[in-house]
């Protein structure tokens, strides 16, 4: 049995990486406002999509994002979107909390 973040029932967890030149690296901040403002914008329109978290190691050239989303279609149209077309889209499996709950964001599934 795996543990699968699930923010929103109908939501999945995609991992995104961005390596090399054209990763966001330097100016992440700037990155995750453009994504935050892209998922919004999907939302708005009746999408679920939403940035959990961005990382980069400028040090190495890559950067990570997590979101939620119903597929990672829409994961990549907010990448684009936003200028940063992923190197890799993939299922994550991971934990994040859930304020308020003593488990956190944690939901047992079979993999």
């Amino acid at each position: 049995m795996a543990l699968v973040a699930i923010v929103d029932a109908a939501t999945e967890s995609f991992l995104v990486e961005w390596y090399g030149p054209r990763a966001p690296a330097d100016w992440i901040g700037e990155t995750a406002r453009r994504l935050n403002d892209r998922a919004a914008s999907m939302s708005a329109r009746g999408g679920q999509v939403r940035l959990l978290m961005a990382i980069a190691v400028p040090s190495d050239g890559y950067a990570f994002g997590v979101f939620a989303a119903v597929s990672a279609e829409q994961v990549a149209e907010i990448c684009d979107d936003a200028g940063v077309p992923p190197e890799r889209i993939s299922a994550a499996v991971g934990w994040w909390p859930r304020a308020g709950s003593p488990t956190g964001g944690v939901h047992p599934t079979r993999s």
